[in-house]
C-alpha cells in the first residue's frame, strides 16, 4: 500500500475489467444500466428500424444473466431481429416471430448476413463473430376454415387440393406423401395406414369402391365434404366430415386459455404422524434407509 500524506494512493488499473475485448471499469451491475451506449445503433444489423432497434450490447447483458450456450430464447415481437442475430453469435438457439413484412424486410435479410459473416457490428468483435449456422423460415398458412354469409363454417378458398391435403395430414398425424399409384393415399401413419382427403361427398358405391381398393389389412381415414351410407359397412375405413371435424379439434371464442386446476385430482390425505416412540417395518428396498435423515423439504431447507 502506498501513502501520501496521510491518503492512501489506488490505482486506476485495479478497477479495471477485460469486458468483450476491451478494459473497462468494473462496477458491481444495479438494476439501471448507463453503460451501455446507443452510438451508431442505426447502422447495427444493417436495417433501419427507427425508435424500435435495441443495441446488441443490452440483449447480450440479458443473455449473459439469464441464458447459457444451447439455450432456446424466444422473441415473439421480431422486429429488426436483434435478439436472433445476438443469440446466434452468442451460440444461442432462437425462435422469433413477426406479423408482417418485417420477415422478409428486415429479418431474414440481417440473420442471412450474420450466417454469412458479413455482419460485423454489435457484438460481432467482441465474440469473435465469423458466421456460420443457419435457420429455418416458416409462413404461417392462412385460416382453414372460414364462415360464410349464412355463419356456416367452410374451407377457406385460398387452400387448394394440395394444400387441404397436408392440412388435414398434419391434423390428423399423417405424413403427406401422396401417391403415383392410388388417387386415395395423400399420406400415412404408418405402413398400413392411409389418408384420403376430398371435399366431394361419397356415395355408397364410392365407398364400397374405396373399401375394396383399400383390401384387408391397411386401413383408410377418408376425410371429405360429406358421405351417405352407413360407415359401419366398411370395417377397413373411417370417415369423417370436413369441416366439422377441424371444428372438434378447435377451441374458438375464449378469452382465457389458461390451465384449470380446480378439477384436478386432489392430493391424498396422508395419516396423522405416529406418536413418538413408534416406528414402521422398512421395506425390503428400504435396507439403506436412514430413520433419522430429514425429508427433502424438511425444516428449514429451501
Amino acid at each position: 500500500m502506498y501513502f501520501i500524506n496521510g491518503e492512501r494512493i489506488l490505482f486506476y488499473s485495479d478497477k479495471l475489467k477485460f469486458i468483450d475485448g476491451e478494459y473497462v471499469a468494473g462496477e458491481p451491475l444495479t438494476s439501471i444500466w448507463d453503460d451501455i451506449l446507443s452510438n451508431n445503433l442505426h447502422n447495427e444489423g444493417g436495417v433501419e428500424f427507427p425508435k424500435g432497434k435495441k443495441p446488441e450490447a443490452l440483449i447480450k447483458r440479458c443473455f449473459d444473466l439469464a441464458t447459457k450456450p444451447g439455450d432456446i430464447v424466444l422473441d415473439s415481437f421480431a422486429g429488426s431481429g436483434t435478439t436472433g442475430a445476438v443469440a446466434h453469435k452468442m451460440g444461442r438457439r432462437w425462435i422469433m416471430i413477426e406479423l408482417g413484412e418485417h420477415c422478409h424486410t428486415h429479418v431474414v435479410p440481417r440473420l442471412q448476413n450474420v450466417i454469412d459473416g458479413e455482419d460485423q457490428g454489435g457484438i460481432s468483435k467482441a465474440m469473435n463473430w465469423q458466421g456460420g449456422g443457419g435457420f429455418r423460415y416458416y409462413s404461417l398458412a392462412p385460416s382453414l376454415l372460414q364462415q360464410d354469409s349464412y355463419g356456416q363454417w367452410v374451407i377457406n378458398k385460398e387452400y387448394n387440393a394440395e394444400m387441404l391435403a397436408q392440412a388435414l395430414c398434419k391434423l390428423e398425424g399423417f405424413t403427406y406423401a401422396p401417391s403415383d399409384q392410388h388417387y386415395w393415399m395423400h399420406g400415412s401413419s404408418t405402413e398400413s395406414d392411409f389418408i384420403y382427403v376430398t371435399t366431394q361427398t361419397l356415395n355408397a358405391e364410392q365407398l364400397q369402391a374405396l373399401s375394396d381398393e383399400v383390401g384387408e389389412g391397411r386401413s383408410l381415414l377418408v376425410c371429405c365434404g360429406a358421405f351417405r351410407g352407413a360407415a359401419e359397412r366398411f370395417p377397413n375405413l373411417t370417415l369423417k366430415k370436413i369441416p366439422k371435424m377441424v371444428l372438434q379439434k378447435c377451441e374458438w371464442g375464449h378469452d382465457d386459455y389458461s390451465l384449470k386446476v380446480e378439477n384436478l385430482p386432489k392430493a391424498p390425505t396422508h395419516p396423522s404422524p405416529l406418536p413418538a416412540g413408534e416406528g414402521v417395518e422398512k421395506s425390503k428396498g428400504d435396507k439403506n434407509a436412514n430413520p433419522a435423515q430429514a425429508g427433502l423439504f424438511a425444516g428449514d431447507e429451501q
